[in-house]
């Protein structure tokens, strides 16, 4: 039942209690929005979706280009390994390379993944209580440089393996952590769009990445005593490094505390957000724990479908390369079978069978 002190709340109203006169101990609670900041109160709507519109193109023009140059390095470092196999990664250690065999090609092609999938959501819990993207991923950018530069100094299979899996360990924290990154920044009908447009990277390296490769591998095999191919993995990795510093300079974190905003910019930019979720998505890392965004990710059912999804695509994976294996040996079980030359006893019987024959004599 409806009573006067309840009239009069509405949606723009401050959060609210009502105390029923009946009983103190079942009072029930009304709550609704918060009200907007000062300065975003203050605008007709002609100005906010003006102020919104120039907003939104700043914070375009100011991390997406660098987000998505990021995104293209990611995909190349994590890729080269296919053009250093034509630029001499398979051959003999007398020719300079290693001396890999398809099947041992083809793991340490695929055991990036599972450094990549261990370590996706561990980055973003992390992520989510240090509040630094604009630290964080930049550090991290610099680390899987590094390991991909020192792909050259690889020696053996042995080393390889151990330093793909540490590639693709450090190189999960970019992705999510990017898509953390724009819904701190972004409204979900924003978000969509913006992060298609850092998908688009990974195109855009498929793009150059042949290009790039042909250009290191026909100009610098045997430079300074060195195959093509361990150039590659250096000069990929120096470039990965020098974009990492630039983006230290160039990647906000929030915009609470983004300087190149204005008041009424960083008001409002912080409100979008409020209003689209209800809440302020990050405000210290006193209240961002572990257990609290554990907690949240488990009671969402998207992320549940999500798991599904990502489990029946590494069971493709495997399954893939189950049948792969099974028919590289297959194969080379029948090769020999059909060009293994007969043993000693087996031609010894021949012979014997042919001299017990009688001999034909032309009269």
């Amino acid at each position: 039942m409806t009573t006067p002190e309840m009239k009069g709340y509405g949606d723009d109203s401050k959060l609210a209690e009502h105390i029923s006169d009946a009983s103190l101990e079942n009072a029930p609670t009304y709550r609704t929005r918060r009200e907007p900041p000062e300065l975003v109160r203050n605008f007709t709507p002609e100005e906010r979706q003006r102020l919104e519109t120039v907003l939104v193109r700043k914070m375009d023009l100011r991390i997406l280009p660098m987000l998505i140059l990021i995104y293209v390095m990611n995909y190349l470092d994590r890729n080269n390994i296919a053009a250093a196999r034509l630029a001499g990664l398979e051959d003999p250690k007398a020719k300079g390379g290693i001396g890999l065999t398809s099947e041992q090609y083809l793991t340490a092609l695929s055991i990036l993944f599972v450094g990549y999938i261990l370590m996706q959501i561990p980055s973003n819990l992390f992520l989510n209580k240090i509040g630094k993207p604009a630290l964080y991923l930049p550090t991290v950018m610099i680390v899987w440089g590094v390991i991909s530069a020192a792909t050259a100094g690889a020696q053996s299979y042995g080393g390889l393996i151990a330093i793909r899996f540490f590639l693709g360990f450090v190189e999960a924290a970019y992705f999510p952590g990017c898509l953390f990154f724009l819904s701190c920044w972004y409204t979900r009908k924003e978000l969509g769009f913006r992060t298609a447009l850092l998908y688009s990277g990974s195109l855009l390296s498929g793009a150059f990445s042949g290009l790039i490769s042909a250009g290191i591998t026909n100009g610098l095999d045997g430079a300074r005593g060195k195959r093509a191919w361990r150039w590659l993995f250096i000069i990929e990795g120096v470039i990965t490094i020098f974009i990492a510093f630039v983006a230290y300079l160039a990647l906000p974190n929030f915009p609470r505390t983004t300087k190149w905003l204005t008041e009424e910019e960083r008001q409002l930019a912080i409100w979008r957000l409020d209003e689209d979720i209800g809440e302020d998505d990050w405000v210290d890392s006193k209240n961002q724990t572990f257990f609290h965004g554990m907690k949240l990710a488990f009671q969402d059912i998207k992320m549940w479908i999500l798991v599904h999804i990502r489990l029946l695509l590494v069971y493709q994976l495997l399954l893939t390369d189950f049948r792969w294996f099974f028919f590289s040996v297959s194969s080379q079980v029948a090769r020999s079978r059909i060009f293994s030359p007969p043993s000693s006893k087996h031609s010894a019987t021949q012979t014997s069978s042919l001299s017990s024959l009688p001999s034909l004599h032309m009269s």
